[in-house]
C-alpha cells in the first residue's frame, strides 16, 4: 500500500491559530518516520493508517480523527480498510481533510518532458510503457478528459450497412482512412439502443472491419447487438490524431502522440495518465464488517480501466458481457465497500475515473454517501447494490443478469445516497446512469442533483419482470435530474425496474430528457420510464417537463400497477399553473438524510 505526496501550495497556520485538533497528521513533507503530529507530520496516509491500526489493535476507547494537510497523495495501488481497520459501535474512525485546505488523493501520474514533432503534434517515450509495465486508456490536461483520435472526427459517426452472420465483420457506409488498421490497438465503438459496444479490432480494408469478438450482447435481438443504421466510429490510430486535445499511444514503442492546438506547449500544463485500478477499497468479511470509518472532504481523482479481452459489449448500466447464456459482468469502481457498516464519504469529490465512481455491494448496511461532487466519470456515478464481489443466485443464463442475492442478510440495507451533485458520468461507456439502487432494501435517494448524462439519471431495480427480489422500500425524493438521454434511447431522468414493495418516488422535478442524433430504435425517452415488471412503487408530488416522449412511459407493466398522489405533468416554467414552491424543494440540500 504505497503512497506517495506531492506538495501543492499549503495555507500554513498563522502562528496564534490553534492546529485544527486530530490524532494523526499526514503532510506532503512530513516523514513516514515521524510520529504523525502536528509539528511531525506523516508524509502517506497509509502510514497514518498504520498507526490507526496499532489504536484499534489495543482498543478504541474514543474517536480517532486523521487530518490530512493540503496536497496531491499519489496512490501507486488502493488505500485497503478491513476489519484491523474498523471502528467500533461506539467510536469512529475518520480521514479528513484539513479545514480549508485542498487534499486530492491521485491515482493519476504527471506526463511530462514533451518534445515537438510535425505540426502541432508533441511527443514523449514513456519508458514504462515500452517495458510493457505500464498503458493507459485515459488522459487529462489541467482537469479535462482530452479524445483519443477517431474517426470520424466528433460529433459525426459513420452508420454500419451490413453485419456478417458471426457479428465478426461489419461493413461501414465510409472508409476508415487507412488500407489496413491491423496492429494498431484501434477499436471499433458502436452505439446500440441503450448501450455501447467496444470491440478491437483485428484488420480492416476499406470499409469492411474485422473484430476479434461478435460485436454486441449476443442474444437479446438487434437492440444490443451490431445491425445496419447503427451510429458507430473507430477509435485509437496515430493517423487520427489530427484535431486539437486528441493523443495516442503506441504500446509497442511507449510513445505518446498528443495533438496541441495552434502556438500550445504542452509543458505549460499538467498532464495526468491514471496507474492505480481502484483508489479505497473497503472490505470487512461475513461477520466481520467494517463499521463507522468515515471520509470527509477527500477528493478521489484519476483511476484506470482496462479494456477486456472480449471488449465491452454493454447490457445496461453499465453492465456488460459477451452473450445471453454466458455470465455478465459489471464495470469496476473506484471507491469499493463490501461488508461494511455505518461508514461514510462525506463532503468528498469523486472526479476523472475510468470506470464507475463508488458503490456499496454485498452486506452493506447503513452507509452514506452525502455532500459529494461525482463528476467525469468514465461509467456509472455512485452504485447501490453493485454485484462485482458477492454471491448472488445461478439462475438460468439470461436470468443471470438480474441474479439477486444468494442469502437475504447479503443484500445491502439502509444506505443513503443525498445531497451530491452527480454529473457527466458515462464519458468512456456511455450507457452509464448517475445513480444505480438494485436489489437493496430502503435505500434513501434524496436531494441529489443530477444532470449531463449520455443515458438515465437515476435507475432504481435491476430485474425485468415482477417477481420478488430483495428490491423494497427505495425512497427516491427531492431529487433534480435534467439534461439526460443526450446519446442514447429508451430510458429517462429516472428508470425503474420490477416489482418494488414500498418504494416511494416523491417531489422530484424532472425535465429535459432528450434525443440525440446517436439515438437509435424507435423508443422515446422520457421524464420517468416504468420498465417491465415495474410494480408497488408510490409516486407523488413530481415535476415532470420537457421531455422528448410522454412525461411518464409503462413497459410490460401499466398504469394500476402503482400507486398515485398528485403530480405536475408537462406543465413548464412559464406557465402560470407551473409549482415554483414544489420545484424549489428539489436537490441538494445539507439537510438531506437527517
Amino acid at each position: 500500500m504505497l503512497a506517495y505526496a506531492l506538495a501543492l501550495v499549503v495555507l500554513p497556520l498563522s502562528a496564534a491559530a490553534e492546529p485544527a485538533p486530530a490524532d494523526f497528521y499526514v503532510a506532503p513533507d512530513g516523514s513516514d518516520g515521524n510520529a504523525g503530529t502536528y509539528e511531525a507530520p506523516f508524509i502517506s496516509v497509509a502510514q497514518a493508517q498504520r498507526a490507526v491500526r496499532a489504536r484499534v489493535a489495543a482498543g478504541l476507547d474514543k474517536d480517532v480523527r486523521v487530518l490530512i494537510r493540503g496536497g496531491v497523495y499519489r496512490l501507486q495501488e488502493p488505500l485497503a480498510f478491513g476489519p484491523e481497520d474498523s471502528g467500533s459501535e461506539a467510536h469512529g474512525i475518520t480521514y479528513a481533510a484539513y479545514p480549508g485546505e485542498e487534499v486530492i488523493l491521485s491515482g493519476g501520474r504527471p506526463i511530462t518532458g514533451w518534445q515537438k514533432a510535425d505540426g502541432d503534434k508533441w511527443t514523449v517515450e514513456l519508458a514504462e510503457v515500452k517495458a510493457g509495465a505500464w498503458g493507459f486508456r485515459e488522459l487529462f490536461a489541467d482537469g479535462r478528459r482530452l479524445p483519443r483520435g477517431r474517426y470520424p472526427n466528433a460529433p459525426d459517426p459513420m452508420r454500419v450497412q451490413s453485419v456478417s452472420e458471426d457479428v465478426k465483420q461489419v461493413v461501414l457506409d465510409g472508409v476508415p482512412g487507412l488500407d489496413n488498421l491491423a496492429g494498431r490497438d484501434a477499436e471499433l465503438v458502436m452505439f446500440q439502443n441503450w448501450s455501447i459496444s467496444r470491440v478491437a479490432i483485428v484488420s480492416s480494408e476499406g470499409a469492411t472491419v474485422h473484430l476479434n469478438n461478435p460485436m454486441g450482447w449476443i442474444g437479446h435481438g438487434a437492440a444490443t447487438t451490431a445491425s445496419p443504421g447503427k451510429p458507430v466510429y473507430v477509435e485509437n490510430a496515430v493517423e487520427f490524431v489530427d484535431q486539437p486535445g486528441e493523443w495516442y499511444l503506441d504500446r509497442a514503442s511507449g510513445v505518446l502522440t498528443y495533438q496541441g492546438g495552434a502556438g500550445e506547449d504542452p509543458n505549460t500544463r499538467t498532464f495526468v495518465a491514471p496507474v492505480a485500478t481502484h483508489l479505497v477499497i473497503v472490505a470487512g468479511r461475513a461477520g466481520t464488517a467494517v463499521r463507522n470509518l468515515h471520509f470527509e472532504g477527500l477528493a478521489f481523482e484519476y483511476n484506470a480501466w482496462s479494456l477486456p479481452p472480449f471488449g465491452y459489449l454493454g447490457i445496461q448500466a453499465c453492465h456488460h458481457g459477451t452473450r445471453t447464456d454466458e455470465r455478465f459482468h459489471v464495470l469496476p469502481v473506484a471507491l469499493e465497500f463490501t461488508y461494511a457498516e455505518d461508514c461514510s464519504l462525506d463532503g468528498c469529490r469523486l472526479a476523472h475515473l475510468g470506470a464507475s465512481g463508488a458503490g456499496f455491494g454485498i452486506a452493506c448496511r447503513r452507509n452514506r454517501i452525502e455532500g459529494c461532487t461525482v463528476e467525469d466519470i468514465g461509467g456509472n456515478g455512485l452504485m447501490v447494490g453493485w454485484r462485482g464481489k458477492g454471491d448472488v443466485f445461478d439462475g438460468d443464463a439470461y436470468m443471470e443478469l438480474s441474479a439477486d442475492w444468494t442469502k437475504p442478510e447479503y443484500a445491502p440495507s439502509g444506505n443513503i445516497i443525498a445531497g451530491n451533485t452527480v454529473c457527466r458520468c458515462g464519458a468512456v461507456n456511455h450507457g452509464a446512469v448517475g445513480i444505480f439502487d438494485a436489489f437493496s432494501a430502503d435505500t434513501r435517494i434524496e436531494h441529489n442533483h443530477v444532470f449531463d448524462m449520455p443515458y438515465t439519471g437515476i435507475s432504481v431495480g435491476f430485474r425485468w419482470d415482477s417477481s420478488a427480489t430483495n428490491e423494497r422500500g427505495a425512497q427516491i425524493l427531492y431529487n433534480h435530474v435534467h439534461d439526460t438521454m443526450q446519446m442514447l434511447a429508451d430510458g429517462g431522468c429516472l428508470y425503474t425496474l420490477g416489482l418494488q414493495p414500498g418504494a416511494v418516488i416523491r417531489g422530484n422535478l424532472f425535465h429535459g430528457a432528450h434525443r440525440s442524433s446517436y439515438a437509435h430504435g424507435g423508443a422515446p425517452n422520457n421524464g420517468i420510464f416504468f420498465d417491465e415488471g415495474s410494480k408497488g412503487l408510490h409516486v407523488e408530488g413530481n415535476i415532470i417537463y420537457d421531455t422528448t416522449g410522454d412525461p411518464i412511459r409503462f413497459n410490460q407493466t401499466n398504469r394500476e400497477n402503482l400507486t398515485w398522489g398528485e403530480n405536475s405533468f408537462g406543465v413548464g416554467p412559464d406557465d402560470p399553473a407551473f409549482p415554483h414552491e414544489a420545484a424549489r424543494k428539489a436537490g441538494p440540500s445539507r439537510e438531506a438524510g437527517s
